[in-house]
């Protein structure tokens, strides 16, 4: 179908999940800080915006793969590539949260509690090991989908060549092996989010020619239903939602979408380490519904100034150095 390389509408949808997943946490986390119970259950449902990431991780990597040429003898390039690019501004943030972390006990209010991270438990964040090992926990809750992420990118370097094959036994295969994944292994692992993924990656072989409409739209109904009874009904809306954004508004273009969505990633590292450490600060002090309105308006603004900072200084870097490194032929 002569799909153009670019998708412009990507940065919008990176922006609006990286932001859902960012005021859910300002509006739902913070204790005693909203409580209204109508306005708690709307922004609940914030954090589906990591289920869209999934679907566009789904559709980006095989696609970015397809129009790179990428072979199998160019999996430890490709997984290189991802490093390159990713592990930066994650080890950056992780770097903050330990030190945030080991500041509190020094602070007045320490109660004395352990929270601070075992050197094991700081040791499996670097190889994104966590879920792993019984007891042990993330740094910061938002890292979970990093390894989930981390765990896609293995899985596609491997099985690159079967998904994006034209013999459709093949893909068949593939289909029946992504969608058996929440049968096989809790939500911690990737193979519970595979349907989500893979919601994505037919948009890849349908946009690269490689599947037809008919198998498109019935495969996409399997996954479909296959999601709404393994997860829920805002996994399958938000993950559908998103399906239909790529499959149909992909030419979509936007500033603002734009500059959020480059810096997406950084607000998903850092908002809990910006924002949410302003408001927790502040949290207490807030009396009056406006005040509370103006303290998240202002803890989004730090995060996404800090996160342009770290974008600009590190992320960026990363993405051009990641992109220079080519392919064997």
């Amino acid at each position: 179908m002569n799909s153009p390389k670019n998708i412009p509408v990507l940065n919008s949808l990176r922006a609006f999940a990286a932001l859902s997943v960012c005021i859910f946490h300002y509006v739902c986390t913070v204790t005693g800080f909203v409580t209204n119970e109508i306005i708690l259950s709307i922004f609940s449902f914030g954090h589906y915006g990591v289920q869209m990431f999934f679907v566009i991780s789904g559709f980006i990597i095989p696609w970015s793969m397809y129009n790179s040429k990428y072979k199998i003898r160019n999996f430890f390039t490709f997984t290189a590539k991802r490093l390159i690019r990713l592990e930066p501004p994650y080890l950056i943030s992780l770097l903050i949260a330990i030190v945030h972390t080991y500041a509190r006990t020094l602070g007045p209010h320490y109660n004395g509690v352990d929270i601070t991270p075992s050197g094991k438990e700081i040791l499996l964040h670097f190889g994104y090991l966590v879920p792993f090992f019984e007891g042990a926990t993330w740094i910061r809750p938002v890292y979970w989908t990093l390894a989930i992420e981390f765990q896609y990118y293995l899985a596609i370097g491997l099985l690159f060549g079967f998904i994006s094959s034209n013999k459709i036994w093949l893909r068949i295969i593939i289909y029946i092996l992504f969608l058996s994944g929440p049968v096989l292994l809790k939500s911690n692992f990737l193979p519970f989010h595979l349907p989500v993924f893979l919601l994505g990656i037919i948009v890849y072989l349908y946009k690269t020619d490689i599947i037809k409409s008919i198998e498109l739209y019935s495969v996409a109904t399997t996954i479909l239903v296959f999601i709404g009874i393994f997860n829920n009904l805002p996994t399958l809306f938000f993950a559908g939602f998103t399906f239909l954004i790529i499959m149909y508004f992909s030419h979509v273009k936007s500033a603002v979408g734009d500059f959020l969505g480059n810096i997406s990633y950084s607000i998903y590292l850092f908002h809990s380490l910006t924002g949410m450490l302003l408001l927790n600060y502040f949290a207490h002090s807030a009396t009056s519904a406006l005040i509370k309105l103006l303290l998240i308006i202002v803890a989004v603004l730090v995060t996404i100034l800090a996160s342009w900072v770290v974008y600009r200084f590190v992320e960026k870097p990363s993405k051009e150095l990641s992109s220079r490194i080519k392919y064997k032929k």
